[in-house]
């Protein structure tokens, strides 16, 4: 999306983690040699990045863009450190342009003193999608996506297992209540033991991983009718297709992105989670399709046109003059 903007566009992929660690100079030459240094992650606010090495930030030359973040907070998690905290306002003091994908997140900007923040939604709501035969799905039934984090979050240990549980008796409520037929969505490799787990019941599941494609696995999401997701890259990859959700929260940006999108009264927390809550849910949820997709589609344009404004700005700034040292 980036690229087709600054036509013509070449790039280099580097992890975020190289900002965390001191690096040579020949890694800061190449990369100052570059027309923008473009950074993107919908968790860069936050433990698993922050705080990153502050040399390194001084040390980028070329005019640094900040698109799409996101902040995100476990549940049970302790406060960000004095230290990230300083190192999340360092980053966007030294940034010419900042976006983020929710309201939440510009909050947290606004409160370390950040003012020019651009709300422009997940860059991934625009993902394009490629045509996939890897699943078949009957166009005659009720079709629900669904999705269990299970890499490693704060409260896992203590309710991934429970969780799981509650998914399976909801999926067996709805199948018998709405002859609904079923697709696993796997995000992470992690999420094979949930769907196994789910077949040793004898669940009539099929199971999706596109992995390391998502263009298919948007379009499968197209077909869907609800998804009952958890990671964020569901809620994400739903909301961009038009497909109602319910979430199960094991994070704060569950509630708020489920909050930026209207859907706030569509969250249930991972705590509290059990297959009454989650079916019950699932049913209000369809019952409302028709405005809740009415709802996302005019959200999705506006968001489209903050896209493409951020975008013309980014287009701008990499035009400009600048000495390279």
């Amino acid at each position: 999306m980036l690229c087709s903007h600054l036509k013509p566009c070449t790039y280099t992929l580097a992890e975020v983690k190289e900002l965390e660690k001191p690096q040579n100079p020949e890694f800061l030459k190449t990369l100052n040699r570059h027309d923008l240094c473009v950074i993107g992650g919908g968790g860069l606010y936050s433990k698993f990045f922050l705080p990153f090495n502050a040399q390194v930030i001084k040390s980028i030359e070329t005019p640094i863009v900040l698109y799409g973040i996101g902040y995100i907070r476990n549940l049970g998690d302790k406060d960000l450190t004095n230290e990230q905290i300083e190192s999340a306002r360092l980053l966007n003091t030294r940034a010419r342009l900042t976006s983020v994908r929710d309201e939440y997140t510009s909050k947290f900007l606004r409160d370390l003193g950040i003012r020019d923040v651009h709300v422009i939604g997940d860059p991934a709501i625009f993902l394009s999608s490629e045509e996939t035969n890897q699943i078949a799905l009957d166009k005659n039934k009720i079709k629900i996506g669904v999705n269990v984090a299970s890499h490693y979050w704060t409260l896992y240990p203590q309710y991934l297992r429970k969780t799981i549980g509650e998914y399976i008796k909801a999926c067996e409520f709805l199948i018998k209540r709405l002859d609904a037929e079923v697709v696993y969505l796997i995000h992470h490799s992690d999420e094979h033991q949930v769907a196994e787990a789910m077949k040793k019941k004898k669940m009539p599941l099929k199971v999706l991983d596109t992995n390391p494609n998502p263009y298919k696995m948007k379009f499968i999401y197209g077909k869907l009718d609800l998804v009952i997701g958890m990671m964020m890259h569901s809620t994400v990859l739903a909301f961009g297709s038009g497909v109602p959700i319910v979430n199960v929260a094991y994070d704060a940006k569950n509630y708020n992105f489920m909050e930026f999108i209207g859907q706030g009264d569509k969250v249930i927390n991972v705590r509290e989670a059990n297959s009454k809550k989650i079916s019950d849910l699932a049913i209000r949820t369809i019952d409302d399709s028709n405005d809740i997709k009415a709802g996302f589609k005019a959200l999705k344009d506006k968001l489209w046109r903050k896209q493409e404004d951020f975008l013309t700005k980014i287009k701008e700034l990499s035009t400009e003059p600048r000495i390279l040292t």
